[in-house]
């Protein structure tokens, strides 16, 4: 049995020598074990005074550099949904200090889109092995986990392939300015009315409201002050909106609020940002001086403009 155990140690003590060596090459030939999409969510602060879930509205909407007095985090990522919102809540929330605001985006498509599945779902599921325990990762994979872990273990173009597909990253300086604001705004519209019967049906899917409930209930028992939000649009993008649908989505977010004694703010509409094109990277996206904007008004405590 001693033999047995001395074999045991020494052959976990190679495997941790040559896990270390795989990922010492491996740092010298990227710089880092994790892609630096992941850096802000393995380097959160842990006294979270403000921050913000969401999927690409959330991750592009909110800035808060001109706030270094906050202790903040932007938890959003591209295509994250209200389950992934929840996930990634869950395990932050003991980060959040006492009376701290989150501020939880509601798009077009968070409550009446249906996720994703297959190779889409792997795809955009990777990311959280780099941050979550294993019981927060659906469908967990000791596979996905130890590439995660040991990188350098594994073949370069299979990890590039983990890397860089998961990559969303669409702020930057550019500006809607040089885009065609337009077509983009068209074919953003046709995907949420895709989602729908016709032009007038705003059903929400029932899981997708749970998670809200579940979000905004996970909020109130750490004592966190959670805060629906839509995000900026511009004015391209607004008049293609069918107005029974905005209502509806409208109603349905005060509605919530209401009966939780909580606020939704829609900024979507908001006269002071719908036709400056500089702050958008596209027809429904801020750009990094958008998110700076955005963020000054939403911190300001200043409400919504309506014409």
């Amino acid at each position: 049995m001693k033999l047995f155990l001395k074999k045991l140690l020494l052959l976990t003590l190679v495997c941790a020598i040559l896990a270390g060596v795989a990922n010492f090459a491996f740092v010298q030939a990227r710089g880092s074990l994790s892609p630096a999409y992941v850096q802000r969510f393995i380097h959160a602060p842990e006294q979270i005074q403000v921050a913000n879930l969401g999927n690409s509205y959330g991750q592009n909407g909110f800035s808060y550099l001109d706030h270094p007095e906050l202790s903040s985090l932007n938890l959003a990522y591209g295509y994250q949904s209200l389950a992934q919102d929840e996930r990634v809540l869950t395990a932050y929330i003991d980060r959040f200090t006492k009376g701290s605001t989150l501020y939880i985006p509601v798009s077009y498509l968070s409550l009446i889109g249906g996720g994703y599945s297959g190779g889409e779902f792997l795809s955009l599921n990777r990311r959280f092995y780099y941050f979550l325990p294993r019981n927060l990762i659906p469908n967990f994979s000791w596979r996905e986990w130890l590439a995660v872990k040991v990188p350098g273990l594994f073949p370069p173009s299979w990890l590039a392939t983990f890397w860089e597909s998961e990559e969303f990253d669409m702020t930057g300086a550019q500006s809607a300015v040089d885009t065609d604001v337009k077509a983009h705004a068209t074919a953003m519209m046709q995907a949420v009315l895709d989602a729908t019967q016709n032009d007038t049906v705003y059903e929400p899917i029932q899981a997708n409201v749970d998670c809200l409930y579940r979000i905004i209930k996970l909020c109130k028992e750490h004592d966190v002050t959670p805060v629906l939000i839509t995000t900026p649009f511009t004015r391209t993008y607004n008049e293609l909106v069918p107005q029974t649908f905005l209502k509806k989505q409208v109603d349905f977010l005060n509605a919530i609020a209401a009966e939780e004694g909580i606020t939704y703010l829609d900024y979507s509409r908001d006269v002071r940002l719908i036709d400056r094109l500089d702050l958008f990277i596209n027809s429904d996206h801020l750009n990094d001086k958008g998110a700076l904007v955005f963020t000054d008004l939403v911190l300001g405590n200043e409400p919504p403009v309506f014409e």
